[in-house]
């Protein structure tokens, strides 16, 4: 700082030539120096009725000095806490020093810089930084982003059940400023991860951590971005973030956000104007229409807007603003989805920031958020584990394993069921009660998927060939890769989101197509193939006409029980040949144990008391799991077998066993038939 004993009125009176020649907004001034009771109601009126912008700066400066230091010092707060609009923009280096002329231009921002203002402990900053009505229209539009935060959380929120809703907030993504991977780095990546064990392949879904990009930091750069993922992955709940930040700051800048959800483009794209799409579209002025309008224009540095799922530039006023032929100095956000990203669009005005969803340390801490002590259910099982680094999904097994509806922990398939109607049905906008109508309507394009899918699951494979759906419902599911060809040639090729959801689709198909179940049966005891068999217990509780239902809507009823008559049976004797053939089995051969646990999470996935009967009869009661180590979920569905025999006991040999605390309690429940 300054010198203190700095005089405010010859500070003032030493640039007076310059303030009368560039001072702006001056309707803030004069609002200021009214509030703060350096110019009385007359004299305000006095200035408003001269006729041009140069005298009315005069009579203010005059006016202001004529009424000794402190006014002149108050005049030197008000430029100082408004600069950004009675001085305009900060001067580029090349603007400062005009070479053909031989004056240097006097720079305001600057001057009001180097004056010394008194350290005061509170220093006031209660100043208005812009006409009433903007600022008004200001808190108008803060409410409203509320309401939307509110209706955004909310959603969530209501598909837990009514004494378990969390306080659901946002939770920190990964987000990669890195361009693009080449095709060929894809290429060598994919080759690396097919040679994967299970675990491990599963484990390359949940992205690394990077240096921490907060939202924050999105939202206070002066560069417009473009927000990349796949669906699901958060980019919606991100821009929600950045609105709820500029909504709760303290700052009493005048600046104006709006956001637009172009899934709803049908108010959009038939919008004439900047005004239609501001106002009407979004929130209208109380008051002042056209001086709000006016302030945003001549301000549009303080705008901000976020076009959230662009798809394409079906409105010509959102082209405008893209190509900055309106608001050129505002910030644009934009959340597309990789395939929707148009590069001569985005490239040279957008940063590119991809969000990759929850890295393995948010996934545990949205479980404990949503989920409490019931997160061990998720976190003892790797498949769910690695689902979840997508938000949507990780919502999805949030609700399902809090539901006291189904029984705990809930059969895997049924959160499956839960993802997909769930994904369909946000997709789509569709109401819950409408969504099975809406399912029946899908049936083709869904099947569709499903084909591919088992396609490629059969060749060991997550790339997605001969796609023909183009219902952008049914691809929510899948995240698009572009491989450039050639220089005027980009292919497009897709993979789901999760290779687990993969095999759920997969399992979907066969089941519309029974006469190729009893194959893959006997492919899984092959090595080559023996990856089918994560089929199975999806297609265990897809049969199953319980709801959450599926199939039902997809395939009629009767062929659905005419499978299931057959299906069970089939599985256990597939699966248990040497049982089927002889009276004893060979207990030594290790293998047979992993046989029977698979079995045991079949049928508890099928729910099925009469397939439970059916296999501890082809066992004779006899359950032998000796030196198995047992999760949590495999003990819960040993338990759920055991307890269907209810007029026999049951021999459970678990010598050698390795089992967890969480896993016993599962087994307790059973042990009255043991």
């Amino acid at each position: 700082m300054a010198c203190t004993s700095q005089s405010a009125k010859n500070y003032v009176k030493t640039a007076r030539v310059h303030l009368v020649r560039e001072l702006k907004n001056l309707s803030v001034i004069v609002q200021n120096l009214n509030q703060k009771g350096v110019l009385g109601e007359e004299e305000v009126s006095l200035i408003q009725a001269e006729k041009t912008d140069e005298n009315k700066r005069r009579m203010i400066l005059d006016s202001v000095i004529k009424k000794g230091e402190a006014a002149c010092y108050e005049l030197l707060k008000i430029i100082d806490m408004t600069r950004k609009r009675t001085l305009g923009r900060l001067p580029f280096l090349s603007e400062k020093t005009n070479e053909t002329s031989r004056e240097t231009k006097f720079d305001l921002h600057h001057w009001i810089s180097c004056f010394s203002f008194k350290e005061e402990p509170q220093m006031d900053r209660n100043y208005l930084q812009g006409p009433r009505p903007c600022h008004r229209y200001q808190e108008k539009l803060k409410l409203k982003v509320k309401k939307i935060l509110n209706d955004f959380w909310a959603s969530s929120k209501n598909l837990f059940e009514e004494n378990k809703k969390p306080d659901l907030l946002y939770i920190s993504l990964i987000l990669d400023t890195q361009s693009n991977a080449s095709p060929c780095k894809i290429k060598k990546l994919k080759k690396k991860k097919s040679k994967l064990s299970r675990p491990k392949k599963l484990r390359t879904y949940i992205p690394e951590e990077k240096p921490d990009i907060s939202p924050c930091e999105l939202l206070k750069t002066d560069k417009n971005i473009v927000l990349v993922g796949k669906p699901g992955i958060g980019k919606t709940a991100l821009t929600h973030e950045m609105l709820r930040l500029w909504a709760e700051r303290e700052s009493k800048e005048l600046d104006y956000m709006f956001y637009f959800d172009m899934r709803e483009k049908a108010h959009i794209t038939n919008v004439k104007n900047l005004e239609d799409l501001l106002f009407t579209v979004f929130s209208e002025p109380d008051e002042g229409k056209d001086e709000v309008l006016q302030d945003i224009k001549r301000h549009s540095d303080n705008v901000t807007i976020i076009f959230d799922g662009l798809t394409d530039l079906s409105s010509p006023v959102v082209e405008k603003l893209l190509n900055k032929d309106l608001l050129p100095l505002a910030k644009i956000i934009i959340t597309c989805r990789a395939d929707d990203e148009d590069e001569d669009l985005f490239s040279g005005n957008f940063d590119r920031v991809e969000v990759k969803g929850f890295s393995e340390q948010t996934i545990k801490t949205y479980l404990s958020a949503t989920l409490g002590e019931d997160q061990k259910k998720v976190l003892s099982n790797l498949e769910l584990i690695t689902l979840c680094h997508v938000p949507m999904y990780a919502l999805m097994v949030a609700a399902c394993v809090s539901s006291k509806h189904v029984p705990q922990p809930c059969t895997i398939t049924e959160i499956y069921i839960n993802i997909v109607r769930f994904c369909l049905q946000i997709n789509s906008k569709t109401k819950k009660k409408d969504l099975n109508s809406f399912i029946s309507t899908k049936t083709e394009e869904i099947l569709s998927l499903a084909e591919v899918a088992f396609l490629a699951t059969q060749q060991k494979s997550v790339n997605l060939t001969n796609l023909t759906c183009k219902d952008s419902c049914v691809l929510s599911f899948l995240k698009p890769l572009l491989i450039k060809e050639a220089v005027t040639e980009t292919i497009t090729t897709h993979a789901f989101l999760h290779y687990t959801v993969q095999e759920f689709f997969a399992a979907l198909w066969l089941l519309t197509n029974p006469d190729k179940i009893r194959d893959v049966f006997q492919q899984c005891l092959t090595e080559e193939k023996k990856h089918m068999k994560h089929l199975i217990p999806f297609m265990c509780r897809l049969l199953n006409e319980k709801s959450p239902s599926l199939m039902k809507h997809l395939i009629p009823d009767q062929d659905l029980k005419n499978t299931s008559n057959w299906y069970f049976k089939e599985l256990i004797n597939t699966f248990l040949p040497h049982l089927c053939e002889q009276e004893e089995a060979d207990t030594e051969d290790s293998g047979l144990h992993v046989v029977i646990l698979f079995l045991c999470q079949c049928l508890y996935e099928s729910q099925s008391p009469e397939a439970c009967i059916y296999l501890l009869d082809k066992l004779d009661y006899h359950l032998d799991l000796s030196g198995e180590s047992l999760d949590p979920y495999p003990c819960c569905a040993v338990a759920y077998v055991v307890t269907q025999s209810k007029e026999r006991k049951i021999r459970l040999n678990l010598e050698d066993v390795i089992i967890s605390e969480q896993g016993m309690r599962q087994l307790f429940r059973c042990l009255e038939n043991v």
